[in-house]
């Protein structure tokens, strides 16, 4: 590994070089936090004269070729301090043409504008990402131009961002600090001073490989990068052929675009949904893809990232269909949004990953989210249990279904995920005690109304075999505004359709089973034909649904 390290002052840094941001590098984010704190460390120099210079750490470069003998590098690690100094240092020129600063104005454009041999004027720094600092730079320093700040940035700024956010907040700090003092001018001075004296270890690297290595080493410790930031860092670094970086770039702009606030949690699943690996390991996202994905394997990498990326929109942002099957995958996925249901979607990128490449068929496909549904419903809703309890199924099959997939990988998967339900006794008396009601206040909450309505729906899609639910009100079989808290639960309510349940009012349990009989709801019917000539009892009736749901629609042994 080829580099230089020193120690060096900032003012070394800005002077007769041109500073280069790599398109691949994230955008400008350092917030108020981190200007406050710049801020005050900078004043606490100026206050504290005898003690050392501040430190802001180091400066990863890589030499890039001269520009008629003027040296350019391209900045690896740090641009968001580089950015932060030099908007910090524009705001200090702002202030000193306002005080009739000029000496002290012209003998700081040195740290803004670089000559070559020439004579040709460069902005020391040089980003396709950041073009209107350059503009805000040539303004603020153009000792002709005496508008003011905030006309300058408005110019520059079609609306405020964390550019015009950071000058405006050292600008306004400093101009009020000002006041404080009785000889400000000396004031601005020191403070220009105290940060172009800041110290930080310059890191000058021969190859574009051995700079990136330096950056992996440098943020292997302290607040560590975002996942994806390091990934992009690695897939940018080792991508072949070289030429192809900059269509490589565009992509990966696509792709964070695209995922928006999603990509943190995409990139977890995503290295589930890949990956095997353990509980213990789950939190490692970068180094688990990296060991997956060698050095010579990154262009592999990139692409399945961008297929997946595609694939995981859909489950965030699912979409309409007019197919009745595509339908049902919209209500699922719309459904386990609605639940912050997220346990599932390593296992769910994996079938679709599949179906994609036709190993799995649409109808198994079909069939395993409805049963992935069934399941939460199940174990969620009516068994109350904690989703972290199924991370070993999930990290098990998730990496199976997608790199080992068959049918039979796919029923084991079914089969194992079936063996979390609780034993038949709990889920019969947690089903019990579901219920929903207009008077009883202990069961008046729409949560309460909600989950009858998810587990009558289930129940009436399985035994009338349709995909989905037309529109339907709830009935209670016996009144509801009984004082039997019985005629609360489940075992006392059926689906039906709204204009039946209107003339329901008043009528005695012989007439509404007449009118059950003519509802469109097989769930109203079957009731009307078990319970013409029998006697009714909500409980029981309940532990006969309990053994459906458990039995039948998760086929679970009893």
């Amino acid at each position: 590994m080829g580099f230089l390290a020193a120690e060096k002052p900032i003012s070394e840094i800005l002077t007769n070089n041109i500073l280069g941001i790599p398109r691949n590098q994230r955008h400008y984010v350092w917030n108020k936090s981190n200007w406050e704190d710049l801020l005050s460390d900078i004043n606490f120099t100026v206050k504290n004269a005898n003690i050392q210079k501040h430190f802001i750490g180091s400066i990863v470069l890589k030499q890039e070729a001269a520009i008629n003998g003027l040296d350019k590098f391209t900045i690896i690690d740090g641009q968001q301090r580089i950015i932060t100094i030099l908007l910090f240092l524009a705001s200090i020129m702002k202030l000193f043409h306002e005080n009739d600063m000029l000496d002290d104005f012209n003998g700081t454009k040195q740290y803004f504008i670089s000559k070559d041999r020439k004579n040709i004027e460069y902005c020391v720094l040089n980003s396709e990402s950041h073009i209107e600092i350059k503009d805000l730079i040539f303004k603020i320093i153009n000792e002709n131009n005496i508008i003011s700040i905030n006309k300058i940035i408005s110019s520059i700024f079609v609306k405020d961002n964390n550019i015009s956010s950071c000058i405006k907040f050292f600008y306004e700090n400093l101009k009020n600090n000002c006041e404080k003092y009785e000889d400000k001018k000396f004031y601005l001075t020191s403070i220009r001073d105290a940060l172009l004296d800041t110290n930080c270890v310059k890191i000058t690297a021969d190859t574009e490989e051995d700079s990136y290595t330096i950056f992996e080493i440098l943020n292997a410790r302290g607040q560590a990068l975002a996942d994806h930031e390091l990934l992009k860092n690695y897939i940018m670094r080792y991508i072949l052929p070289k030429d192809a970086v900059d269509e490589v770039k565009q992509k990966w702009e696509k792709l964070e675009s695209s995922l928006g606030k999603h990509i943190n949690k995409f990139f977890r699943h995503y290295a589930t949904h890949k990956i095997s690996a353990t509980t213990k390991e789950k939190d490692q996202i970068y180094r688990i893809l990296q060991k997956a994905f060698p050095k010579d394997k990154v262009s592999e990498l990139m692409d399945d990232l961008l297929l997946k990326a595609q694939l995981y929109n859909k489950i965030v942002l699912p979409e309409k269909n007019d197919e009745s099957k595509q339908d049902i995958e919209y209500k699922i996925l719309k459904f386990f949004i609605s639940k912050r249901a997220e346990q599932f979607r390593p296992i769910i990128l994996s079938l679709m990953s599949k179906r994609l490449e036709g190993v799995l068929s649409n109808e198994l496909y079909f069939q395993s989210l409805k049963f992935i549904y069934s399941f939460f419903v199940c174990y969620n809703i009516i068994g109350e249990e904690k989703s972290n309890k199924l991370e070993d199924v999930i990290y098990k099959y998730a990496p199976l279904l997608e790199n080992k997939y068959n049918d039979e990988v796919l029923y084991d998967f079914f089969n194992s995920i079936s063996r979390k339900t609780p034993s038949f006794i709990t889920f019969k008396e947690k089903f019990k005690q579901l219920g929903w009601s207009n008077h009883q206040e202990f069961y008046s909450s729409s949560k309460d109304k909600d989950h009858v309505k998810i587990v009558l729906e289930l129940i009436e899609t399985h035994i009338s075999k349709k995909e989905e639910v037309a529109k339907y009100s709830l009935e209670h079989i016996l009144p509801d505004s009984d004082t039997d808290t019985n005629n609360a639960l489940i075992g006392n309510i059926i689906l039906l359709e709204q204009n039946l349940n209107e003339n329901l009012k008043c009528k005695t349990l012989v007439e509404k089973i007449k009118i059950y009989k003519n509802s469109d709801f097989k769930i109203a019917r079957e009731f009307a034909q078990r319970y013409e000539n029998a006697d009714f009892n909500p409980t029981v009736r309940a532990e006969h649904m309990a053994k459906l749901v458990y039995s039948s629609i998760l086929k679970i042994d009893v």
